[in-house]
């Protein structure tokens, strides 16, 4: 899959705005790094072979 986007460095980037954010902003941008952080993890899983059915992920430890 390609796409033009660096999700890793685009959650990096959303959490140094969450950073210097306040309130509703904040939180928003956590969100939204959380979720490029994701999408990270999933591509390189991906990449890896280790793709996990949908709602079957393993837990976090």
């Amino acid at each position: 899959m390609y796409t033009e986007y660096d999700p890793q460095h685009e959650a990096e980037a959303a959490m140094k705005r969450a950073a210097e954010a306040e309130g509703a902003d904040r939180q928003r941008l956590i969100q939204l790094a959380l979720a490029w952080h994701e999408l990270a993890r999933d591509l390189r899983d991906e990449q890896a072979g280790h793709s996990h059915p949908a709602g079957h992920r393993p837990s976090a430890r």
